[in-house]
């Protein structure tokens, strides 16, 4: 168990996920292959996220953080998916079923640092892409050497894990479910979503990520 004073509060932020939820719970603005395919997307966000937080209350940090980069990918790849993806790359992604030829023809899509080059060029996401950006400049390096088993997996494998590296984990996952859930609200045209989530969720800084001190 993580030690400090720092604790994996779950159940605190499955509570603010079950009222985001409640919020967004409408049907899709408008049925389209792209606009369906970016909620699957924010939806798998959500799920990989209920993943990270099991295993940060476990102390299963290398699990964790590797399901935390997947988490981050998803829901780039579902604000892309509305944005930029073209008609060819939304109907390779949207499938009916997983075969070898379906999987060969969804290969080429962009990763995530061409997505978000790609949604930098949009004015209208300039303050998600603070958000995404911030995550990517502090915590993508360091993800890429747990899924790969680099020197941070390597090293804190065999000296253990630093409480506040978990908790930071557990904040950093619950802030991507928060962006997924605006993404949610904005497909179903939810009027006002993004300031009602923004209000909702001020309530649970407890589990969300910390403030940095500009000063």
């Amino acid at each position: 168990m993580l030690e400090e004073g720092l604790m994996i509060d779950v159940k605190r932020a499955e509570e603010l996920f079950r009222i985001l939820a409640e919020v967004t719970d409408q049907p899709l603005y408008e049925e389209s292959a792209r606009i369906e395919l970016s909620a699957t997307l924010a939806n798998t966000a959500l799920e990989i996220a209920r993943s990270v937080r099991i295993l940060c209350s476990a102390d299963q940090l290398l699990g964790a953080t590797v399901c935390l980069r997947s988490q981050f990918e998803s829901l780039v790849r579902s604000v892309w998916t509305l944005h930029c993806a073209s008609e060819n790359e939304i109907k390779r992604l949207s499938i009916k079923s997983l075969t070898a030829e379906t999987a060969q023809g969804a290969k080429n899509i962009p990763l995530a640092a061409k997505m978000l080059k790609d949604l930098e060029e949009i004015p209208s996401l300039r303050n998600l892409m603070v958000a995404l950006n911030e995550f990517k400049g502090s915590a993508w390096r360091p993800l890429n050497s747990f899924v790969h088993a680099g020197l941070h997996a390597v090293v804190h494998t065999k000296f253990g894990w630093p409480p506040e590296l978990v908790d930071q984990t557990f904040r950093m996952s619950n802030g991507l479910c928060v962006l997924a859930f605006t993404q949610i609200g904005l497909l179903n045209g939810t009027p006002g979503v993004q300031g009602e989530i923004i209000a909702l969720a001020a309530s649970f800084s407890s589990v969300l990520p910390k403030y940095r001190d500009s000063t």
